[in-house]
């Protein structure tokens, strides 16, 4: 039975490591785009997610990822 729960425990702690690593990786990422940026003579689009997002792929000269797409996301709500 505890090792039942223990197991299940294990594999949600698991998932969880999982899903962060991708989104450390996809904010790294982004850093790394926006680091293109010379954020002085640039404005950089943070409300707008559609303007924001093109921006990005134009900087990474191919589509974002479904990671990058939703760090894109977090960015914007959490702006607002």
């Amino acid at each position: 039975m505890i090792q039942d729960i223990l197991a299940d425990i294990e594999m949600d702690v698991k998932y969880k490591i999982y899903t962060e690593q991708k989104n450390l990786i996809a904010v790294k990422n982004l850093k790394e785009i926006l680091s293109q940026i010379d954020h002085e003579a640039e404005v950089v689009p943070v409300v707008d997610k559609e303007k924001l997002s093109s921006l990005l792929v134009l900087l990474k000269g191919q589509s974002l990822s479904d990671d990058e797409y939703r760090m894109i996301e977090r960015v914007i709500s959490f702006r607002n």
